[in-house]
């Protein structure tokens, strides 16, 4: 899968002008940020920049080693969590001849695993005994017992939904299975093949009951969750469906939240943990103090970035309509689902990253900002955003008016 960025320690590598495309002649495409002209870069030539005003986050505050000799970083890797294609990576600093060191990496490692196994347990859409599994398979209306992890992520997904006025939805499932981008990736290859108009409106029926989704937690010697599935049920191609839910993006998030809290817990303030590339957490780096951030380009097929700045000790979350898609009579359709329409995001919005705040609610807010498209975004981030960094880009071609 490709990913959304490249970190690498500020004082030890500069980014090379290959990445940068030159000599090109107008702005095809736009960038639109909260963050101050003084703290990022643009890297290519290709897009203008334009300010969105009331960012009142602070200065970031990384530590540093003044004497670094000796540190070295160690890394592990989780492949499979979630979905199939996931993979996890945690990248610690220390100084790893001190055998106590090792063993906080170690035990970490471990709290890290048993927190993976937690979650893909709890919000697998494939896993047979997961919560999730079990909520998607359960009939209309049916209180269905689920995991603490599962409740509590389901408790951000609906703050989320409330928080962007229904732009972010993890009840769109029907509508990633039949735009080919379920776990089969079974992409359709012409228009002939595309979901119908009244499928597409029967999916939203459904994802428009998670409004009605109830959390209940019974309270006694051992503490009890549940989700109560809504009612709703629609007939398509002779089926009874009822609405079903993908956590996987904001999954994703929560995942990088706790990792983040266990590397305080071992008392490792140097490295970064990675989630599937698009959900991460950064504390310092032992040599540079901040890190330095390249975001993907989604349009430079080359793979380049289109805007670096610095991060330290703050979450980063990203979605973007250039990892899983394909184009069909010039028209692009990405994984990412608008819930407005039901159908792969066309509001020209190309991609979306925030830094700072909980990786979780980030990672529902950018996949919201894609479904908003330009305006709603910029007034989104104006004033409700304005303790995170934020950009997005906007590529107008791509923007479907019909």
């Amino acid at each position: 899968m490709k990913k959304h960025l490249t970190v690498i320690a500020a004082a030890v590598v500069a980014l090379s002008a290959t990445f940068i495309f030159s000599g090109c002649s107008g702005k095809k495409y736009e960038l639109y940020t909260n963050i101050p002209e003084n703290a990022y870069e643009k890297m290519s030539d290709e897009y203008s920049a334009t300010n969105i005003p009331n960012g009142t986050f602070g200065a970031l505050n990384a530590d540093k080693e003044e004497n670094y000799e000796g540190y070295t970083t160690k890394t592990r890797e989780w492949f499979g969590i979630i979905n199939t294609d996931l993979t996890a990576n945690l990248y610690v600093s220390d100084t790893f001849t001190d055998e106590a060191a090792v063993s906080r990496f170690n035990t970490l490692c471990d709290e890290v695993s048993a927190m993976l196994k937690d979650i893909n347990h709890s919000l697998s859409a494939s896993l047979e005994n997961s919560s999730i599994y079990a909520f998607n398979n359960a009939e209309a209306g049916a209180k269905v017992e689920i995991t603490q992890t599962a409740y509590t992520v389901l408790e951000i997904a609906k703050n989320a939904y409330e928080f962007t006025e229904g732009h972010y939805n993890p009840a769109v499932y029907y509508s990633v299975q039949a735009y080919g981008f379920g776990s089969e990736k079974n992409y359709p290859q012409n228009a002939a093949q595309l979901p119908s108009e009244e499928t597409i409106s029967k999916y939203n029926i459904l994802s428009a009951a998670f409004a009605d989704l109830q959390l209940v937690k019974e309270d006694g010697k051992t503490a009890k969750f549940y989700a109560v599935k809504p009612s709703v049920t629609v007939e398509v191609e002779g089926q009874t469906l009822a609405m079903k839910l993908d956590l996987g993006g904001i999954g994703k998030g929560y995942a990088a939240d706790l990792a983040d809290k266990l590397m305080d817990k071992y008392g490792f303030k140097y490295g970064h943990f990675d989630f599937g590339g698009s959900s991460n957490v950064y504390k310092s780096h032992y040599a540079a103090g901040n890190y330095t951030l390249g975001v993907a380009d989604p349009r430079n097929v080359f793979g380049g970035f289109y805007i670096k700045t610095d991060i330290a000790k703050q979450s980063l979350s990203t979605s973007g309509d250039n990892t899983l898609y394909y184009v069909i009579d010039n028209v692009r359709y990405c994984h990412v689902i608008n819930p407005q329409t039901g159908k792969p995001v066309q509001t020209g919005v190309s991609s979306a990253t925030i830094i700072g705040g909980s990786a979780a609610e980030s990672d529902a807010y950018t996949t919201a900002i894609m479904a908003m498209g330009k305006d709603k975004a910029i007034k989104f981030i104006s004033e409700k955003l304005c303790d995170r960094r934020v950009v997005f880009t906007y590529d107008k071609a791509s923007a479907q008016t019909k």
